[in-house]
């Protein structure tokens, strides 16, 4: 047996009848088992039990780590140990101890999975050749270095390390500037141990006084603070490192609780002896340094002082989550949850998926969060890879330390910030949790974050197609069928925001991928000044405009790797109105065909005055009638980027100037961004602009990148956290004549309703459910309760108000 075959069998390719694992039901009370992995053994946690759970036929069969990982799969904790172990032993990378790793040594930041070369993947899984060697990424602060740097490796294989070298990609330089890391746990320990207790013996008098408390030897009342990292776009110098840390309260929740005090610390060395504060903002003022703020405080009677409260933790405080007002329902009762009466109708084999015609894998990569690979339906591959970028939020004010933060999160390490998943709140109880394992800064061991992704199938209460015949003539029927999908979901708590990122599986041949904005917003101290840039929102909170954006990468594969792009350009015409008269004109629409030739071309601004489609498809691959057999990319939640282009820090989110962009399939074209983005806008380590170019995208292997935003002023319902309602962002891949009909005729979802005499309503009606039992819900009719006692409520052909 190969290879290719091995894996093949080991992700159930060949569904096997015997595949039978209890693993969660949902009764209609809140009984729930929900099965999780945990350092790769089962755990159940069960609660409560109201009703009997069904047999299971599906739900996760193979947890824990593989003995043979995919091509696609997350590093196992034995890979983890084997790398790490491997490079401890490798003296030209001179990795220090976990238990001694500082800034001016040197130190893993991050390690993740580097995808093979696409070719080489497709070999193995189309082809039955050889499984690519599975390596890793690994991020190296080089602080021990003369001259500091960032270092990226290339390790493997995994089985049995060999190897760590530079790795070499012409789209990015590799070793990267020290200044522009990202910030780590070392660097902002060594803030809080040097630098804050220098803040605090300079002017830690003034903190007391302005807000009741201090930053270090603080007991009950210690201020907090945050990092926010100066764009080298900004200072215009990329070898220097800048840091703005602000000021807050450690109360429910801290953002809700700005200070009008920050100090901006330069970071430049490694040697953190020569670090020092630069700036300081106080009360509305900009002082040159600690000892400008501690003179003019003391000695100049005009200077501006704040006065506050200090604010202690307390369930009381209104910025808290828990529960006040009139309850609702005034009588406790529980929400509804759904019910699996059957069992699971999905499973899952270590990262593999297969759903009803779906299967694919998943991940959660540390550097930019969710991805799914090998996406097929009906054993036709639909996407190669399909997942997030980036993510970007970039803010306004009047203060310094807002005017400058422009968040981008790879640098946060997004992939590690899903975790904790909730059943019953951000996940449905029956949902099947996954964790997953990181290695990363001053770790000596990986570590495991549980429920770091949840998978579930959703009725999502509305139909996917349906329609009711009313009258005889017209065949007097109901066919319809709930719009059931399986949906693959990340929770991303990034420090104050919460971005809930689904993968949606439609049983029509759909893809959806979701982006949701929740969490507390990131306010500032109120002035007067910051009226222009938000709403005051409380006493001492003002909720600062910003925007939310995203990125997202879908390398599709419509019948093979040569694939073409064209838009649908729709438009107004004027034709004769013959039935009228020989010279009147009637306007109507119309579409042309308008194939994009090259990257350039095929960059694409939303533009309301020229709608469009937007296609894919494989030339050779059309239907009967000559139609090319395609798949429609259609974008909701898009929002216009307004920063002057090549400006401040726009420079590092090039990306999002357009709302899709199309490129030629590059393995050196992984992502659109890079962890180092926050720093590096003088010169970004990736620029996007660089993978758009004259090269001709006509039946080539294409990767479309989509962009969609939102920008957001607060108000006094984000308090005290923003609802999702109306923050749903969205792109879909949707069949567009792939099929020969919606696939979801195959569903046994499916419902009819029919005479069991065509046109004889005095025989009654029959329900047709495809072998499924019916369903009912406590206290109401089943659909064939309904048609045996009160036949004429469904189809209502005898009803005296005829409708065509």
């Amino acid at each position: 047996m190969d290879d290719a075959e091995k894996y093949r069998r080991s992700i159930g390719f060949w569904r096997c009848s015997t595949m039978v694992m209890g693993i969660a039901c949902v009764g209609l009370a809140v009984a729930f088992i929900a099965t999780v992995v945990i350092k790769n053994k089962e755990l159940e946690e069960s609660a409560g039990s109201a009703l009997p759970c069904p047999s299971q036929d599906g739900g996760l069969l193979t947890s824990g780590d593989p003995s043979e990982p995919s091509p696609f799969h997350d590093l196992t904790i034995a890979e983890y140990r084997r790398l790490h172990e491997f490079l401890a032993k490798q003296t030209d990378i001179n990795l220090a101890p976990a238990d001694t790793a500082a800034v001016n040594t040197s130190n893993i930041f991050i390690v993740d999975l580097l995808i093979p070369a696409k070719q080489q993947v497709l070999s193995f899984l189309d082809n039955q050749g050889t499984q690519p060697a599975r390596e890793a990424r690994v991020m190296v602060f080089r602080g021990d270095k003369p001259t500091p740097v960032v270092e990226e490796y290339k390790v493997g294989p995994l089985n049995d390390p060999a190897y760590a070298t530079l790795i070499q990609n012409p789209q990015r330089r590799n070793p990267v500037q020290f200044t522009v890391r990202p910030v780590g746990a070392l660097e902002f320990g060594t803030v809080h141990k040097n630098i804050m207790s220098l803040v605090d013996q300079e002017v830690g008098d003034i903190l007391q006084a302005s807000y009741g408390g201090t930053l270090t030897e603080c007991g009950d009342t210690c201020l907090t603070y945050y990092p926010t990292p100066v764009g080298s776009g900004l200072t215009g110098d990329i070898d220097t490192r800048t840091i703005w840390f602000w000021g807050n309260y450690p109360a429910e929740y801290y953002s809700l609780y700005p200070l009008d005090f920050g100090v901006c610390v330069d970071l430049t060395s490694s040697d953190f002896s020569q670090w020092r504060v630069t700036k300081v903002w106080y009360s509305g003022t900009i002082y040159d340094s600690l000892q400008d703020l501690k003179t003019r405080y003391h000695s100049d009677p005009a200077t501006s002082k704040t006065r506050v409260d200090y604010v202690h933790n307390s369930k009381k405080l209104k910025t808290t989550q828990s529960l006040r007002g009139d309850p609702a329902p005034e009588t406790p009762k529980r929400p509804p949850v759904q019910v699996e009466p059957d069992g699971k109708r999905y499973s899952i084999q270590h990262r593999h998926v297969t759903y009803m015609h779906w299967d694919f894998d998943i991940r959660l990569s540390a550097l930019t969060g969710p991805q799914a690979y090998d996406i097929r339906y009906h054993g036709d591959r639909i996407a190669y890879e399909l997942g997030l970028s980036e993510i970007a939020v970039f803010y306004s004010g009047d203060n310094p330390v807002q005017r400058v933060t422009d968040f981008i999160d790879s640098g946060a390490l997004i992939g590690t910030h899903s975790k904790s998943l909730i059943p019953g709140a951000d996940c449905p109880e029956g949902a099947t949790f996954l964790n997953v394992s990181f290695l990363g800064e001053g770790m000596g061991e990986p570590t495991t974050l549980e429920r770091a992704t949840c998978v579930f199938e959703q009725n999502t209460g509305i139909p996917l197609r349906r329609h009711l015949s009313y009258s005889r003539e017209q065949g007097a029927f109901y066919g319809g069928m709930a719009d059931s999908v399986l949906v693959v979901r990340s929770i991303l708590t990034i420090v104050n925001y919460d971005y809930i990122m689904d993968f949606v599986f439609h049983q029509s041949g759909a893809i959806e991928m979701r982006a949701v904005s929740t969490g507390y917003i990131l306010s500032t101290f109120y002035r007067p000044e910051e009226a222009p840039y938000g709403f005051r929102l409380d006493e001492h909170i003002n909720g600062n405009v910003h925007h939310h954006m995203f990125h997202f990468k879908a390398d599709l594969d419509i019948g093979g790797t040569s694939n073409r792009y064209e838009t649908l350009d729709i438009s107004e015409e004027e034709v004769q109105l013959r039935q009228i008269s020989p010279t009147a004109t009637y306007r109507q629409t119309k579409f042309d065909r308008n194939p994009r030739v090259t990257e350039t071309d095929a960059v694409y601004k939303f533009n309301f005055d020229t709608p469009k489609y937007h296609i894919v498809h494989n030339e050779q691959k059309k239907t009967q009638y000559d139609v090319p057999r395609a798949f429609r990319i259609h974008i909701d939640g898009m929002s216009k980027q307004l920063l002057t282009q090549g400006m401040d820090n726009e420079r590092t989110i090039p990306w999002a100037r357009q709302q899709l962009a199309v490129t030629v399939h590059s393995d050196h074209e992984l992502v659109s961004s890079s962890p180092y983005a926050m720093f590096d806008s003088r010169d970004p380590v990736t620029n996007f602009t660089n993978f758009i170019s004259d090269q001709s995208i006509v039946d080539k292997d294409l990767v479309f990148w989509v962009t969609m935003g939102v920008h957001h002023i607060p108000h006094t319902e984000d308090l005290p956290v923003t609802p999702t309602v109306g923050g749903h962002l969205s792109f879909f891949l949707l069949p567009y004549n792939y099929f020969p009909e919606c696939p979801s005729v195959s569903s046994r979802d499916n419902i009819r309703v029919e005479y069991v005499t065509p046109n004889t309503p005095a025989d009654g009606l029959k329900v047709e459910r495809n072998g499924n039992k019916e369903n009912g819900a406590c206290g109401a009719l089943t659909l064939e309760q309904l048609v045996r006692q009160r036949p004429d409520d469904i189809l209502q052909t005898n009803n005296e108000f005829k409708l065509l």
